[in-house]
């Protein structure tokens, strides 16, 4: 899904195809048959009327504002909740009603479908956008909490309300139809998961979410899938039989309408740390409170804030603009606990050999083995050149983020993708990283494309392992820390996959806010070392490049990439660790050979 093209479809499409197939496919429940009942909903978009007859296992009749609609329904149980899910005939509007039987408290979800979204302007919002987008297939909604009034009852003393409880929560999901997922619950707001039954998943995706706590039996998960197919999942979990219902609904990538109940069996991966005050339930405050209007919610587009370059337009940003380690300049992760610069290089001449690398030996033809020779000038300044090549002076800063590790970047001037250049360099043993990354990708004519090889060191009387070199691990997969790069910016990392993870902003409560996921890599320099990687794909397309000592709790490195508003851009960061805690999740990859 992640790198899908979805089609916007258009809105009579949409009202066709959702009138063909008004009923939730699967087997639904007669718990509701025979009822009648007013919704009581509260909160400022709650409608005035919305009353209920449920004539038997298959119809209802909906009374909504005065006017009378008969429709097909679906309904599902588990314990004492029960899901109700019908549409609204002639249109692709629905509704879905959460109920606690023993309560007749409830949550009534109200959908629609089409979002129009502003396009341009800045993440900060200095710039002002530039246009719109219609995204008619987008499902919105607004949740109501009530209850359900059958005439004989009072209002509940308790009303079901936003919850905290399962902040930081990681589960493993069996679906009755055989679809196999990971998810993780690092915000309140958002949700990420990672399809393992799917041949094209792997890859973390991301998802506004909401989270409301029925009692402490119960919960209601929802997923949104926005920026991607648009479509909605509403789930009820059960923490005391770690079962779960639900039902999805929205389009595919063929535009197919899936409307279809599920049930599935869930198994607890870990559960990370959240850092709310101790008394802090999550039901006090709206998550995400300075959104207004009705269905209202957290939704990052970051392809409409960095809109899409060709390569011309890429590359014209990059030669009128270049920000090659000026600090202080515009960088979202930039910091006040980067690692020191070192100094450990200044006067040395070394050599940096890649594996089974080899490039054309201009200007005698023939290919040879791609060596970086380097004479390092001073702590930022050095002359580097291809092996029989010819000398060139760059700006560099060097970390030490291990014990005779040191980690360095540098721009290769004159490359026609403007090219850069980072080394891990281990000088007690002589083993090598490079990434070299550059505008462009295998999807993308302006995002970073970047890729890592293994070396050697050729240094005075350094003797490198025959055999051993660097490696991708799977050593940090399962883990999450936060990450402190200044008072200011925080944010938190769940490495839930081989190769992805996800990064969540905190809220000013220190609840887990807005959060996105990428693509990365993983590699161990040493049981001290980690090499990590990441394009911010589908996104503003930078690459992050850090080495993390997970005995110091500290990393460094590079921020490099192309934009509209600040050209090119080759910048460093750091950040303070915290382990939040692990999911066992690595066995679920290894039985599927993804390692």
């Amino acid at each position: 899904m992640f790198f899908t093209k979805f089609n916007p479809m258009s809105e009579e499409e949409i009202i066709r195809k959702v009138n063909a197939n008004p009923k939730a496919s699967g087997t639904s429940c007669p718990c509701l048959a025979g009822k009648s009942f007013k919704v009581r909903l509260e909160g400022e978009f709650a409608p005035a009327q919305l009353e209920y007859n449920i004539l038997d296992a298959e119809k209802l009749t909906i009374i909504e504002n005065g006017t009378s609609y008969n429709a097909p329904y679906s309904a599902t149980s588990l314990g004492h909740v029960v899901i109700l899910t019908h549409l609204i005939p002639g249109t692709s509007r629905g509704w879905h009603l959460v109920i606690d039987t023993k309560t007749n408290a409830l949550t009534a979800f109200e959908t629609w479908f089409g979002i129009e979204v502003p396009v341009g302007g800045d993440m900060m919002g200095t710039t002002p956008p530039t246009g719109t987008r219609k995204i008619p297939r987008e499902i919105q909604r607004h949740y109501h909490f009530g209850w359900a009034d059958f005439g004989t009852n009072e209002k509940p003393e308790k009303l079901h309300t936003t919850t905290n409880r399962v902040e930081g929560r990681g589960l493993h999901w069996q679906y009755c139809n055989g679809y196999e997922l990971l998810t993780f619950f690092p915000s309140v707001i958002c949700s990420t998961f990672v399809e393992l039954s799917d041949p094209q998943g792997g890859i973390t995706m991301t998802n506004p979410s909401d989270y409301i706590r029925i009692d402490d039996e119960f919960y209601i998960y929802t997923r949104w899938e926005v920026e991607f197919s648009g479509k909605m999942w509403i789930e009820v979990l059960n923490f005391f039989e770690m079962k779960a219902i639900g039902f999805s609904f929205g389009f595919d990538e063929k535009d197919e309408l899936n409307y279809a109940l599920h049930a599935a069996e869930l198994e607890i991966t870990g559960d990370a740390a959240h850092l709310e005050k101790i008394t802090h339930n999550g039901d006090k405050e709206p998550p995400m409170a300075m959104l207004k209007g009705k269905g209202a919610r957290y939704a990052y587009r970051p392809m409409d804030i960095d809109i899409p370059m060709t390569k011309e337009e890429a590359h014209q940003k990059a030669r009128e603009s270049q920000r090659i380690f000026e600090f202080g300049g515009p960088n979202i992760m930039a910091s006040g606990n980067n690692l020191p610069f070192s100094d450990y290089l200044v006067g040395k001449q070394f050599k940096v050999k890649l594996d089974c690398e080899k490039h054309a030996a201009a200007p005698w033809g023939g290919t040879q083995d791609v060596v970086y020779e380097y004479d390092v000038i001073s702590k930022d300044r050095l002359k580097w050149r291809f092996a029989g090549g010819t000398w060139q002076e760059e700006k560099y800063v060097a970390f030490e983020p291990a014990k005779d590790i040191l980690f360095f970047s540098h721009m290769l001037t004159g490359d026609p993708d403007f090219a850069n250049v980072s080394q891990a360099v281990d000088f007690s043993n002589g083993l090598t990283t490079t990434v070299r990354a550059q505008i462009g990708n295998w999807h993308s004519e302006w995002e970073v494309g970047a890729y890592a090889k293994f070396g050697v060191l050729e240094y005075g009387d350094i003797v490198p392992p025959f055999t051993r070199r660097h490696n991708f691990t799977t050593d940090l997969v399962g883990k999450t820390y936060t990450w402190n790069y200044s008072d200011t910016m925080s944010s938190i990392h769940v490495y839930s996959s081989p190769e992805s993870y996800s990064w969540t902003i905190f809220q000013n409560d220190n609840s887990g806010g807005a959060t996105w996921s990428s693509p990365c890599f993983y590699i161990k320099l040493r049981d001290d070392a980690y090499m990590f990687q990441w394009v911010e794909e589908n996104c503003n397309g930078s690459q992050g490049l850090v080495v993390f000592n997970p005995k110091t709790m500290h990393d460094g490195g590079f921020f490099f990439g192309v934009g509209r508003h600040m050209g090119l851009t080759l910048n460093i960061t750091g950040a303070f660790a915290r382990s939040l805690g692990n999911f066992d999740i690595m066995k679920y990859f290894d039985k599927k050979g993804n390692l």
